[in-house]
């Protein structure tokens, strides 16, 4: 995947325009993750000019993960991979989805 790769015409709210919803009801709108180390990311806002997301990091640790911005270039540059499959869903939805999905791949 090429850095430009991440930029599609995929709706995602630009940063800051989702500021007054609680970090539980946010929409995730992009997943990205390094599966084989069990890292994820879940993206709920995007600024596309400057690459920036605002989002849910994981890093294969439930007590540290946290709410933040992201560089998504780093993200590619550091071998994530964006799931092309991810609908949608509000963030409770999310973790239930990637939980189910990490305990299919033993994370």
């Amino acid at each position: 995947m090429t850095s430009g790769d991440w930029i599609t015409e995929d709706y995602v709210p630009k940063i800051y325009e989702t500021e007054n919803i609680p970090l539980e009801k946010k929409i995730i709108y992009q997943k990205w993750d390094i599966e084989r180390i069990g890292f994820y990311w879940l993206i709920a806002e995007l600024d596309k000019k400057n690459d920036l997301a605002f989002g849910y990091a994981n890093l294969n640790d439930e007590q540290n993960a946290e709410w933040g911005y992201i560089s998504v270039k780093e993200l590619i540059n550091n071998g994530a991979e964006r799931d092309r499959k991810w609908k949608p869903v509000e963030f409770r939805e999310a973790l239930k989805i990637v939980k189910e999905y990490r305990k299919r791949l033993n994370h």
